[in-house]
């Protein structure tokens, strides 16, 4: 029996010795050369990989927003009107905006109208001309735009 006892207490020396050289996977446990005297209770410092700034990049340019049309308003094109010739005298209408150009009329009594030609300029309209026919005639409105807007050109 006694040579049991001195078989298994062998036997689990040596698993002892065979686990305390191979280690753990535990943090702050490491695994020890005989003669090594140093005691390891803290777990290994780790070191952060370091960072690096994304380079820098040229923004892309912004792009320009077409401008908002200008609002085609009975204020606007009267105040572009009187801008031009004086307060209307008589019934003053609009008649049509389309891209960026616009007509007018003004009747007084039995008189035949006289229709204005606008053109928007930047976040107002602007009065080019003002006529009893042929109104768009050499003022550069677009063949498209002319006959949406009441010209004959």
């Amino acid at each position: 029996m006694r040579r049991r006892l001195i078989a298994t207490a062998v036997l689990f020396g040596a698993l002892a010795v065979a686990a305390a050289a191979c280690g753990t996977s535990e943090p702050g446990v490491q695994a020890r050369q005989t003669g090594d005297t140093t005691a390891t209770t803290a777990a290994p410092a780790t070191t952060a990989a370091p960072t690096t700034a994304a380079p820098d990049t040229t923004a892309a340019p912004a792009t320009t927003a077409a401008p908002a049309p200008v609002a085609c308003t009975i204020e606007a094109l009267t105040a572009a009107y009187t801008a031009k010739f004086g307060a209307p005298v008589g019934s003053f209408e609009p008649q049509q905006c389309v891209s960026g150009w616009a007509t007018s009329s003004v009747v007084k009594g039995f008189n035949p109208p006289a229709f204005t030609l606008y053109r928007a300029e930047g976040d107002h309209w602007v009065a080019v001309n003002r006529s009893a026919g042929k109104l768009c005639e050499g003022q550069g409105v677009p063949a498209a735009v002319a006959p949406l807007i009441g010209c004959d050109t």
